[in-house]
């Protein structure tokens, strides 16, 4: 919520809307609460209680723009920290850093400087193209990712490069972008990764794929690796990005990396996409009519080297 200078009350999805129009951030809109502006002014109501609200990490991960504040914490601060965090804890022998634009763009920054490698725009986006996660088909996605990125030769040829970015979903479209790496020349490509591996699905209104089509779901790193043919491969660590958030960690929701969900999904609620295309294993027949179970971690601290127990839970 926002005010102008005229008195006006401002909503808004996130920060950066209310600086375009001039309007001065007050608060966060509660979870669970109505706020009806009329004559008389501002008037709050609370239709449920919320002990414990739970805020999604991803928007300070993807979503949100980097000239935001959301949940009352700045969205390039929060990436650049990972970056940081990242080159701490999987530093690469490289010539230069580049980013998967946009959204891995500061991530890279923070990289970069604290391994002391320039970064560099060896990867550039075309903003007409919309984004390719969420395209039902593998086929339409990977044709996207070629409209939607272009390399840069000369950033690239003959040197040994790290390329950032936010996360790796179903990683078909980090394989086209290591090969497209490649093809302009790369000696050595070393996909860094500023956030844990994905490994359950949202059902909050995110509208990520099925558990069955999340890579790291699926596979180890190492394999992962291979099948996007990297030459090194690395995710944030799960406890250095709680670490990192302090005392407001206990406030956002992480089942997408650790699969406990703050409240538990009921009914079938997730619908496999493009399941043959994805590289999936077994037939479309075992898809009970196209929706899905999911699966979610027993137990266990989540690390990119741990092996992580599953079990498929009904939804």
């Amino acid at each position: 919520m926002g005010r102008r200078s005229n008195g006006a009350i401002i909503f808004a999805s996130e920060t950066c809307a209310l600086d375009l129009i001039e309007a001065t951030y007050e608060r966060e809109v509660y979870p669970g609460e109505v706020l009806v502006v009329d004559k008389d002014g501002v008037q709050s109501l609370c239709l449920m209680p919320h002990p414990e609200p739970k805020a999604c990490i991803f928007e300070h991960i993807y979503f949100a723009l980097p000239t935001s504040i959301v949940f009352g914490r700045s969205v390039y601060e929060s990436r650049r920290a990972f970056g940081e965090i990242l080159a701490m804890e999987a530093p690469a022998d490289c010539d230069v850093v580049i980013a998967v634009p946009d959204s891995g763009v500061v991530a890279a920054l923070g990289y970069a400087a604290k391994i002391g490698v320039p970064f560099q725009q060896g990867l550039i986006r075309s903003h007409y193209v919309g984004r390719t996660f969420i395209e039902p088909s593998q086929k339409i996605r990977d044709f996207g990712v070629k409209l939607k990125l272009s390399p840069v030769r000369a950033v690239l040829e003959g040197k040994r490069v790290v390329v950032v970015d936010d996360s790796i979903v179903r990683g078909t479209t980090s394989s086209k972008i290591v090969r497209l790496l490649k093809e302009a020349g790369a000696k050595e490509v070393h996909m860094r990764i500023a956030s844990p591996p994905i490994i359950g699905s949202c059902y909050y209104g995110v509208d990520t794929p099925s558990p069955e089509e999340l890579i790291s779901n699926r596979m180890s790193v190492e394999a992962i690796r291979e099948f996007i043919g990297s030459d090194s491969l690395a995710f944030l660590p799960f406890d250095s990005l709680t670490k990192m958030l302090g005392s407001d960690s206990n406030s956002f929701c992480y089942a997408c990396f650790s699969g406990k969900y703050p409240v538990e999904p009921t009914g079938k609620v997730k619908r496999v996409g493009d399941f043959l295309d994805d590289g999936l294993n077994g037939s479309i027949g075992s898809v009970d009519g196209g929706w899905i179970q999911g699966t979610r971690i027993q137990e266990g601290k989540i690390g990119t080297d741990q092996k992580m127990e599953e079990e498929t839970v009904s939804l």
